[in-house]
């Protein structure tokens, strides 16, 4: 087992989980608390609705109701109706990774678990 940060989220798993079974990272939206410490302007860009002086309360509020994706978010799940390719059973070439729905930036491995 290895452990990996999302270089996007900062994000910390391990892969393969305990039990063996695969992790495949999505990347969370953007928290209340990381929209508060970015800049009144970028915060007006992602929710225009907001008046230009806005209170705490009235993001809670505009967060409340639509999230925001993190520019760069990751998302390793698999395509939908990915079929892999049939194999022999003595065959011992690599097989090739299923592909995920959208290009992702490398992980980064923080050691062994």
């Amino acid at each position: 087992m290895a452990r990996f940060r999302c270089p996007t989220c900062l994000g910390v798993y391990i892969d393969p989980q305990p039990e063996g079974s695969l992790y495949f990272h999505v990347c969370p939206p953007l928290s209340l608390a990381e929209l508060v410490a970015m800049p009144a302007a970028a915060v007006l860009a992602l929710y225009p609705s907001l008046p230009p002086l806005f209170t705490p309360e009235q993001l809670a509020a505009a967060v409340g109701a639509a999230s925001v994706t993190r520019a760069g978010a990751r998302n390793e799940n698999i395509v939908p109706g990915y079929k892999p390719p049939f194999r022999d059973p003595g065959d011992t070439t690599p097989v090739p990774p299923a592909p995920a729905i959208q290009d992702q930036p490398p992980r980064i491995l923080l050691g062994n678990v």
